[in-house]
């Protein structure tokens, strides 16, 4: 069962406008990374992602989705208005489905009217991942030792994305 996660209006996103628990892109160019207000864990490892506009750019490499690692801490949090999930320590893939960060994953692309849905187990330090009927398992090797959470990363205008 997906649990409904929030976006942290706390943290630093320029261009980025948040209402009613869904972020709009509305600059073009510019990262701008969302994290959830809580964290994953065993009791709470589920998480989607809703695609609901893709955006205005043509390449698959503008719209990320994955976690994001506490230890990003609270000194870098102008960062996460510059920089996507990877960029930030975490580990997520592109719309066009190809992973960024420090962890193996199948491809799995998405786009608009998506829901990605993710599913950690601890245990075994695995993520797996669903859009629709397909489905990728990723390994990211530090998952059960530090806090993560859900986290979405624009960059074109026009996107627009909630958790779910």
């Amino acid at each position: 069962m997906l649990i409904p996660f929030q976006i942290d209006q706390t943290l630093v996103h320029p261009g980025v406008r948040i209402e009613d628990g869904i972020a709009t892109k509305e600059t073009n160019g510019g990262w701008g990374t969302l994290r959830a207000t809580k964290s994953l864990s065993p009791g709470n490892h589920q998480w989607g992602g809703k695609i609901l506009d893709q955006g205005e750019g043509a390449d698959g490499s503008g719209l990320m989705v994955g976690l994001l690692p506490n230890f990003v801490g609270s000194s870098n949090t102008l960062s996460y208005g510059t920089k996507y999930i990877s960029e930030l320590g975490g580990w997520c893939f592109s719309r066009a489905g190809q992973t960024y960060g420090n962890w193996k994953c199948e491809k799995l692309p998405f786009g608009t009217g998506a829901v990605v849905e993710f599913d950690a187990d601890f245990s075994t330090n695995t993520i797996t991942i669903t859009n629709g009927r397909d489905k990728a398992v990723g390994h990211v090797p530090m998952l059960r030792d530090i806090e993560t959470f859900p986290a979405l990363s624009l960059y074109y205008l026009n996107q627009k994305v909630a958790f779910v």
